[in-house]
């Protein structure tokens, strides 16, 4: 059975308007298949990731290619960006703008925006995958070399926080996570869960002393 181990990034959907379905495999190159089953004996071809493939048709998990091979691709193995095709949008992140806009038409620009819109929406294997396929002579390579690496540790980091300030809120140490929002890594999939813990935390930090008063005994409540 095939595995990944990733963060479930949000549908989109291959053949709306202004989207771009790119390979991204965290372990190229990626099979074609003739039907969309894992088989040994139906890979028709393989493709290197940062590869565009055109979508006609989606089933089960699978999508059915039409370029630059006809067959059947595993979706998990792609990732699928709205708005940034032909470098339409370059994500706001420092130095990668300024490259965009003296390199409009840099291919390893246009990956490396994509890689970083799958970055934030919480798909880490593809947003590295694609990172890497940065070609060496694009001005981008170095940011994208670092970017795959800290990429990994921002994630861990926020990852171990999370799940740290979940405890605590199951604890009721509020304040252990509140704490933790700000120096917590700027990943927006991550923000936003843990936004909803800080939310939690702040409702049960009103409302715990008119708990705790209620369940005094008479004798020690000071009313």
């Amino acid at each position: 059975m095939l595995r990944l181990q990733r963060a479930s990034p949000p549908v989109l959907t291959a053949s709306q308007p202004g989207c771009q379905t790119i390979i991204a495999d965290p372990k190229p190159p990626m099979n074609v298949r003739s039907s969309p089953v894992v088989a040994s004996d139906n890979v028709i071809g393989r493709l290197p990731n940062g590869l565009s493939l055109s979508v006609t048709d989606e089933n089960e998990g699978w999508l059915k290619i039409s370029s630059p091979l006809q067959g059947w691709v595993y979706k998990e193995l792609t990732v699928t960006s709205c708005g940034l095709v032909n470098g339409a949008a370059i994500p706001q992140s420092g130095s990668l703008t300024e490259i965009a806009a003296q390199s409009p038409s840099d291919s390893g620009t246009h990956l490396m925006a994509i890689a970083t819109q799958q970055y934030q929406a919480g798909n880490l294997n593809g947003a590295i995958a694609l990172a890497k396929t940065v070609p060496f002579d694009s001005p981008i390579y170095p940011m994208a070399t670092d970017a795959a690496a800290q990429w990994q540790l921002d994630w861990n980091r926020a990852e171990s926080d999370y799940y740290s300030a979940q405890k605590a809120l199951r604890d009721g140490r509020w304040d252990q996570v509140l704490s933790r929002v700000e120096h917590y890594p700027s990943i927006r999939f991550w923000k936003e869960k843990l936004a909803g813990l800080v939310r939690q935390a702040i409702s049960q930090q009103k409302t715990s002393p008119i708990k705790k008063e209620a369940q005094l005994p008479p004798s020690q409540n000071p009313n």
